[in-house]
C-alpha cells in the first residue's frame, strides 16, 4: 500500500482522533478476484481493501431474476444492479397466462411474457373443453382439450353404433359412447332365451338399438319352433326346431296321412314323421320305376316291364332290371345279335345268331324276285344273297358265291345260314 503527502485526515476530529483516514483517491490497491476498485473516489477509508467494491458476479439472483455474464463486471449487490427481470414477475392480462418458455427468461412486458390460456381455445372434432386445463398456456386441442365421443370408432360388424346423445361428450371408451344393437346381441350366443334367436335382418338393421333392461330381450329375439306347441292332429318338425318359423311352419302332419304318388312306395318306419316340406320325400321311397337300368353303358341291362319288378323299393340291376343279352356268351359258331343290350336274354336263340350272319348284314343286300346269282359279275357276287322262308315262317339265307372253275356266280350253299337279324 502506498499512500501520497498528507493522504491521511481526520474523518472525525472528536470521535475518532486516533484513526488516521484518506480517500480512495490517494489510495493504491489491488482489488481481490471479482472485486472492483470503487468508482467513489471520495470515499474516505482506514483500510485500503476498503476502496475495492464487490462486482456482480458474486451476487445472487432472487426469485423471478436471472443474472447475466453482461453484469458479471458491475459493481452491485441488488437484483436491480446485477440481475434481470423474468416473465414470472409479468402480471399476465385476463385469459392469459405466462407462456411456460418464457417463466424463467428476461421479460418486462405482457407481449413478450404473456399468451392466451385454454379458456379461450375452442375444442371441436373430436375434442370437447377440459376445464381442468382453463389455466393452462395452449392453444390446440391436445393441449387444451379432451377427447370427446367422437374420436371412438363404434364398429358396426360387432353391432355398434355411435350415440349421437353424447358426441360432444368426453368419451373414450366404447361402453361409454356407443350403443349396442341387435347385433351386438346376436353375437353372444346366451343373448336370447332358449328356443329363441335374432333374425338376420333384425341383427343386419343396426338402427335397432337396445333399451335398457329385459325390454332388449323382447325388442330382438324372436321364437323358434322350438318354442312353438304344435296343435292337434300335427307334429313338430324336429329339424325345423332351430329354425324361425310360424305354427303353419313349425307343426306338419305326419306321413301317416301321406298318399304316395306313382313310383314312390310309403316308408313304414317314416308313418309318425312330419310330411315336411317335400312330403314325397320326407314319407316315401323310389320304386324300380325310377331306377335306370340303362344307366351304364353296356350294363347288360334294360328296363323291366314286369309289375312286380317295378313296384320293388330294392334299388339294384337285378331288383329292377331285366338281364339284356349283351353279356351273354354265345358259342364259337356264333355272335351277338344286333343291339344286344336291348334284347331279353331268355335264351341261346334270343341272343345269338351264326356269325355269318354279320358277313350279309353288313355287306350284302337280299336279291330281289327278278335277280339270282348267274346273272352277276364277280363283283357284284360278293354283294348278293337269296332268301327262302319255309312254310313255317322260318328263313334261310344263301350268299351267293363266284366259283372261279367255272367263273360263275351261284349260290354257296356251303355257307347256308338260318335265323339271322337283317
Amino acid at each position: 500500500l502506498a499512500l501520497g503527502a498528507n493522504a491521511w485526515k481526520a474523518k472525525d476530529s472528536t470521535d475518532m482522533q486516533a484513526s488516521n483516514l484518506t480517500n480512495c483517491v490517494n489510495v493504491e490497491t489491488k482489488c481481490a478476484v471479482n472485486f472492483t476498485h470503487t468508482s467513489n473516489r471520495t470515499r474516505m477509508v482506514s483500510d485500503a481493501n476498503e476502496c475495492c467494491d464487490p462486482t456482480c458476479i458474486l451476487w445472487t439472483c432472487g426469485t423471478g431474476w436471472k443474472g447475466s455474464p453482461q453484469y458479471y463486471d458491475n459493481i452491485g449487490a441488488s437484483n436491480e444492479k446485477c440481475c434481470d427481470r423474468t416473465c414470472s414477475l409479468v402480471t399476465c392480462p385476463s385469459g392469459q397466462g405466462t407462456i411456460p418458455s418464457m417463466a424463467d427468461q428476461p421479460g418486462t412486458s405482457a407481449s413478450q411474457c404473456c399468451a392466451n390460456t385454454c379458456s379461450q381455445h375452442r375444442c371441436y372434432g373430436a375434442w370437447t373443453t377440459d376445464p381442468s386445463k382453463s389455466a393452462v398456456v395452449n392453444n390446440t386441442n391436445e393441449g387444451c382439450c379432451r377427447p370427446s365421443c367422437q374420436s371412438v370408432t363404434c364398429d358396426a360388424s360387432q353391432g355398434y353404433v355411435p350415440d349421437v346423445r353424447k358426441s360432444d361428450s368426453p368419451g373414450t371408451t366404447v361402453a361409454k359412447c356407443c350403443l349396442q344393437t341387435c347385433k351386438t346381441m346376436s353375437l353372444k350366443s346366451t343373448s336370447c332365451p332358449k328356443h329363441y334367436g335374432i333374425k338376420e335382418s333384425v341383427a343386419a338393421n343396426l338402427s335397432m338399438t337396445l333399451p335398457s333392461g329385459s325390454n332388449a330381450t323382447a325388442k330382438c329375439c324372436s321364437p323358434k319352433c322350438g318354442a312353438v306347441s304344435c296343435p292337434s292332429g300335427t307334429i313338430a318338425h324336429k329339424s325345423m326346431s332351430n329354425q324361425f318359423a310360424d305354427a303353419a311352419e313349425c307343426c306338419q302332419a305326419t306321413c301317416a296321412t301321406y298318399t304316395c304318388p306313382a313310383g314312390w312306395a310309403a316308408v313304414v318306419a317314416n308313418a309318425d314323421n312330419p310330411t315336411g316340406a317335400s312330403p314325397t320325400e320326407s314319407c316315401c321311397e323310389r320304386t324300380c320305376a325310377f331306377f335306370n337300368c340303362r344307366g351304364e353303358l353296356g350294363s347288360g341291362w334294360f328296363n323291366s316291364s314286369d309289375t312286380n319288378k317295378l313296384t320293388s323299393t330294392v334299388q339294384s340291376f337285378q331288383d329292377c332290371c331285366e338281364r339284356s343279352c349283351a353279356n351273354y356268351s354265345c358259342p364259337k359258331t356264333h355272335t351277338l345279335r344286333p343291339s344286344a343290350e336291348t334284347r331279353l336274354a331268355t335264351s341261346q336263340n334270343s341272343c345269338c345268331e351264326p356269325s355269318g350272319c354279320v358277313n350279309l348284314r353288313k355287306n350284302r343286300t337280299n336279291m330281289t324276285a327278278d335277280e339270282n346269282c348267274n346273272k352277276l359279275n364277280q363283283s357284284e357276287c360278293e354283294q348278293k344273297y337269296w332268301t327262302f322262308t319255309s312254310s313255317s315262317s322260318v328263313s334261310t339265307y344263301v350268299p351267293c358265291g363266284f366259283n372261279d372253275t367255272y367263273s360263275l356266280c351261284r349260290l354257296a350253299d356251303a355257307l347256308m345260314v338260318t335265323n339271322c337279324t337283317l
